[in-house]
């Protein structure tokens, strides 16, 4: 090799070194990164090589460290000398990188934005840091930025922003941005900008308002939006109006969406018109359009919750689960729609007797506070209903106080009537009926205004039955129990829990045909209502003249109930008190009688008076107040 030959090779290596560095720096200058292992992967070259550069690019001052991301000062001199074709490959590449990850940073998404990159797929990440953290001026400064480089206009820029404040769930934040848009002469701004509020309202209860939003936008133009209007005016007890907007839609669907949003508004104009035959076989058919489009979709309500209220209205809490698993699987709807799939799949595991797993269901829901006001009532109801069920006094008084705030101006639509008829029997257990009489009267006004449809309306007529037993109320059990034996022709569901209402009505009448109330547990049970049906049994065990009639009541109770007992939380033993003991002393501290304890547990009044002797024995009381002193002491323990 000549003496020229071997300087050509060490320029040739110089010059590869210097073009590397150099390529490093204009990544550098234009996203940001946070370490080599990041620009290792985007340069193609070993993790070494750049950490080396790194640390010279570093000691020589050209780069720096700020905020745990690499800098460089030369960042605008850099990218006006580099070729615009290969800016365009580095922001293509880092995008692609980002669009992959749940959160970007602030930092790489502002650079992207200094650095020229007017892609629109960079928006969305930006409105969403900034939702993220409303006082990062510069994240606010990068996007009106961006948008200015897209032509958009402030009031683009907003209704971009109520539509991801749509997406993430934040109803109150959507009617902020949409307030000043809907009046707006842009027809392209205001009508999504309403659109958008009507289902930031129907999140919230708010039926009322989003049917005004929904005709200021008019049937002619709404096009597939008119299912929220659907949605909005059937929910409000108004079938004629839901009726009108669903014939407003436009004939087929060209896309998933469109198609998806006509079946459902189908279905829910069907699930009003006599038994609702039909209707859930409608959703299904909607829930499977719109699962390939996963969180990609904005659904105010979706197509898998209404369809597990109306099977659980039908007394088919499994149906209701295979529908709510679905679209959590899918992720049907976003981050926004899963805590009202989450809370309603809890309820229906609620309903078939698994109370760990449903309470599992809710706590997989984030701080129930930061919930908007409809699942947030969902997610108490649905704590109270495991509280009465496992006889947990404290529990369901905590539910009850958390309820009793969030009812206060809200009003109830018919898509609400599971938790709302968990709140009227919890109203009456918590001796405060004349707050059970207030929700019956104006939920009974809607049904009637329509028409009573019973695939809507058979669970919430069930609650209102045990509530009247349970406060002795003969004048509000006529009309609930008479809607149900009216509906007993068309719906099985109804037929079973008419029957079910009059064996109880005859158990406390002591006139009890044993062998009806073994048709109607059993019925029950077969609907999913085993906590129901195994109290029905436990109540004619204690009335029954024959011990081993008794005994055969009882263990018609126990064998109901084995799926609930299978999974109820174990009490951990930290106490004095044996497990049952421990169910005892916590319906004696709600203070009930041993007649009313036995009823619960399945167990003879004698049964319970044994358990409170022992319980005082292990104890050491040597008085009420003093055993009732002790069992606070003992229950708190157990939390």
């Amino acid at each position: 090799m000549t003496p020229d030959t071997e300087l050509d090779e060490v320029l040739s290596g110089a010059d590869a070194a210097e073009c590397a560095r150099n390529d490093l720096l204009l990544h550098i200058a234009i996203s940001n990164p946070t370490d080599a292992d990041e620009l290792s992967r985007r340069l193609a070259r070993p993790k070494r090589d750049v950490h080396d550069d790194i640390k010279s690019l570093l000691r020589d001052g050209t780069a720096y460290v700020y905020a745990g991301s690499l800098r460089t000062q030369l960042a605008p001199r850099i990218i006006a000398a580099a070729p615009a074709e290969r800016i365009r490959e580095i922001h293509d590449q880092v995008l692609a990188e980002l669009l992959s990850q749940p959160s970007p940073r602030s930092g790489v998404l502002i650079a992207l934005v200094d650095s020229g990159c007017t892609d629109h797929r960079l928006l969305p990440m930006l409105i969403r840091r900034l939702a993220e953290d409303e006082h990062h001026a510069a994240v606010r400064g990068a996007v009106m930025q961006l948008a200015r480089s897209l032509r958009l206009t402030e009031q683009e820029v907003l209704l971009r922003r109520a539509q991801d404040a749509s997406f993430s769930g934040s109803p109150d934040q959507v009617l902020g941005f949409t307030d000043g848009l809907i009046t707006n002469r842009i027809s392209d701004v205001s009508q999504p900008a309403a659109v958008l509020a009507a289902g930031a309202y129907i999140r919230s209860g708010r039926l009322d308002r989003a049917s005004a939003l929904l005709t200021h936008v008019g049937r002619e133009s709404i096009g597939h939006d008119a299912a929220w209007a659907v949605v909005a005016t059937l929910g409000q007890g108004d079938p004629v109006a839901a009726l009108a907007w669903a014939d407003a839609m436009p004939a087929g669907g060209v896309t998933s969406l469109s198609a998806g949003l006509a079946e459902l508004s189908r279905a829910l104009v069907t699930s009003v018109r006599a038994n609702g035959h039909g209707a859930i076989d409608m959703l299904a058919r909607s829930v499977q359009t719109l699962v390939p489009l996963g969180a990609s979709v904005l659904l105010p309500e979706t197509p898998a919750a209404l369809a597990a209220i109306l099977a659980m209205g039908r007394g088919e809490p499994q149906t209701a689960q295979v529908f709510l698993e679905r679209a959590l699987g899918a992720d049907l709807g976003g981050s926004a729609s899963r805590p009202r799939h989450q809370l309603l799949l809890g309820w229906a595991l609620m309903l078939q007797g698994q109370l760990a797993a449903a309470e599992k269901a809710a706590d997989l829901v984030a701080e129930p506070r930061g919930l908007g006001e409809r699942e947030h009532l969902l997610y108490w109801c649905l704590m109270a209903g495991i509280s009465r069920r496992r006889a947990d006094a404290t529990a369901l008084r905590d539910a009850w106080q958390e309820i009793r705030g969030l009812t206060l101006g809200m009003s109830m639509s018919l898509f609400d009537l599971l938790p709302v008829g968990e709140m009227l029997v919890t109203a009456v257990r918590m001796r405060e009926p004349e707050r059970a009489q207030e929700i019956f009267h104006d939920i009974s006004a809607m049904l009637t205004r329509a028409g009573d449809p019973i695939a809507w309306s058979a669970p919430f007529h069930w609650h209102a039955v045990q509530a009247a037993f349970q406060s002795n109320d003969t004048a509000m059990l006529l009309a609930p129990a008479n809607a149900l034996a009216t509906a007993a022709t068309a719906s099985a569901y109804a037929a079973t829990l008419a029957q079910a209402g009059n064996t109880w009505l005859n158990i406390l009448r002591d006139e009890i045909d044993y062998n009806a109330v073994e048709v109607s547990v059993r019925a029950l049970a077969s609907h999913g209502h085993t906590w129901d049906a195994a109290r029905l049994a436990g109540h004619a065990a204690l009335q029954h003249p024959e011990r081993d009639g008794a005994l055969a009541m009882m263990q018609l109770a126990r064998e109901v109930d084995r799926s609930q007992a299978r999974h109820t939380k174990v009490v951990p033993q930290t106490s004095a008190l044996t497990a049952r003991e421990v169910d005892v002393a916590r319906l004696v501290l709600d203070g009930h009688g041993y007649r009313m304890i036995g009823e619960q547990l399945f167990i003879s009044p004698k049964t319970v008076e044994h358990h409170v002797a022992r319980i005082r024995g292990r104890l050491g009381a040597t008085s009420r107040g003093e055993l009732l002193e002790m069992l606070h002491n003992e229950i708190a323990k157990l939390g």
